[in-house]
């Protein structure tokens, strides 16, 4: 018998329908059953614990200090749209909402997902197709629907700008990031030491980061709750999907 049967502590899982049921009561307007079943599709495939051996087994394909990271990183005009226009400073300094370090994983995860689906290890040539393609900036223009896109895309550093002004419409919806993180956390892990915490933070950046852009995409100069579902709903998309074949 586990000590956590034996002080009777419930399971991650049953802490995660109870802050569930919280949620529901609170935004009821919102697709929260949706979400809930398009995580548990992921956790009970497998597929995102499988995402997940591939993040903490990582080895970098290219050494990020090498001449070569540097050629390959030029080869995205994301990244390089996305350095310029957004403030490169410690997370804790920024009094942006969005800022570098906020979109400072989305790529990586990308590569975490590629790797996952070609079944093996990046090499530097993998990293080199997958920054030259526009898969990125698919996602990042389009979203829960990028898999559908068929002209080549172009993002402006207006859109980089946009991003980096935005504010949260309010502390209800903020508070909504949190739970649901909370939520995708209690029922993905069975429990939550250091490399499921630090997965974790990862992830939340990247859901940010496209909460940011439906926002903008939408016009607006604030996120809200229906940016962050959708953000959600891309983010298990973009996992559950194989981009090496609708990499250009």
């Amino acid at each position: 018998m586990s000590l956590r049967e034996k002080l009777r502590i419930p399971s991650n899982k049953e802490f995660g329908y109870y802050e569930l049921k919280k949620v529901k009561e609170k935004y009821p307007d919102e697709d929260i059953d949706g979400f809930v079943d398009e995580l548990m599709e992921l956790v009970d495939s497998g597929i995102y614990n499988k995402l997940f051996n591939v993040y903490i087994n990582w080895e970098e394909p290219v050494p990020l200090n090498s001449p070569r990271s540097n050629e390959i990183a030029l080869e995205s005009s994301l990244l390089v749209l996305a350095s310029q226009n957004l403030k490169n400073k410690p997370f804790k300094f920024s009094s942006d909402l969005i800022d570098y370090s906020t979109f400072y994983f989305f790529l990586p995860f990308l590569e975490w997902v590629y790797s996952m689906h070609l079944g093996r290890r990046l090499i530097s040539e993998d990293v080199a197709i997958l920054f030259r393609s526009d898969i990125a900036e698919k996602i990042t223009l389009n979203l829960l629907y990028f898999d559908k896109a068929q002209n080549k895309v172009e993002i402006t550093p207006e859109f980089f700008q946009s991003l980096s002004k935005l504010k949260w419409i309010d502390r209800k919806t903020k508070n909504l990031s949190s739970k649901l993180e909370n939520v995708l956390g209690f029922f993905a892990f069975e429990e939550q030491g250091m490399n499921e915490n630090s997965f974790i933070v990862r992830q939340k950046r990247v859901i940010l980061f496209l909460a940011g852009c439906s926002a903008v995409k939408k016009g607006k100069n604030v996120i809200n709750t229906q940016d962050i579902i959708l953000a959600y709903r891309t983010f298990f998309k973009i996992i559950r999907t194989d981009i090496s074949k609708i990499i250009d």
